[in-house]
């Protein structure tokens, strides 16, 4: 009887915690949607992230392509900092790329950010349509703004810290909140406010133009250079 009563009390327990942790996860949803929600500007939902697609620590994305490789571009904290992009320098087919060194260059207005690539491997495709319509990473940075398509040619070719799923939102949303204290720091107060969005002191869309060289120098560092 002892031994029963045990094993009754025990899995009452289990079942006690798988509710805890059922209701922790809907309330986490919840709170996940609402702030979402909250982080709408201009219709686009900036850490949104959708299924398939994986974050490295360098703010590039990477998702299986269906002919072996993976397909790459960059996440939404970069094509929202610098807004209206001008100009995209992309890698050529055939070229061979190391994790760690640069893949491609973003510029706008005389300044330029340098995206390094988490994978090493061969480009296989570029997107051509990007250097007449460099919108396209703007207006749908994970689907036809990708910027390459990479074949890993080496055990270990993808880079470590890659994020997926709710992981990969909650890390982008803080990157965000990272991204609004850095621009407190490079720019003055009374400039301050044409480089958030007055609700809720959200990066607003171009803020990195509102800097100089040297600041896109230190946003390179700060968040596309792996710690």
């Amino acid at each position: 009887m002892v031994a029963i009563f045990v094993a009754f009390m025990f899995l009452s327990l289990v079942l006690t915690d798988l509710g805890v942790q059922k209701w922790t996860a809907r309330q986490t949803a919840r709170s996940t949607a609402r702030t979402a929600s909250e982080a709408v500007i201009g219709g686009e939902v900036l850490w949104n992230v959708p299924d398939g697609v994986h974050l490295s620590d360098v703010h590039t994305w990477f998702r299986p392509d269906p002919t072996g490789g993976l397909e790459i571009g960059a996440d939404t904290l970069i094509t929202h900092a610098i807004g209206a992009i001008r100009r995209i320098v992309l890698p050529k087919p055939g070229d061979q790329v190391s994790a760690g060194q640069p893949l491609f260059r973003l510029e706008q207005e005389g300044l330029s950010l340098t995206v390094l690539s988490t994978i090493t491997g061969k480009v296989m495709a570029v997107n051509s349509r990007l250097q007449n319509q460099p919108a396209l990473m703007n207006s749908d940075p994970y689907g036809r703004g990708w910027i390459c398509r990479v074949t890993p040619t080496t055990v270990g070719a993808v880079t470590p810290n890659v994020r997926f799923g709710e992981k990969a939102m909650i890390w982008l949303e803080s990157e965000f909140n990272r991204l609004r204290e850095f621009l407190s720091v490079q720019i003055s107060p009374e400039f301050a406010l044409g480089a958030t969005s007055q609700d809720g002191g959200l990066p607003a869309s171009g803020c990195l133009c509102e800097l100089d060289k040297a600041a896109w120098s230190a946003f390179e560092t700060e968040f596309l250079r792996r710690k």
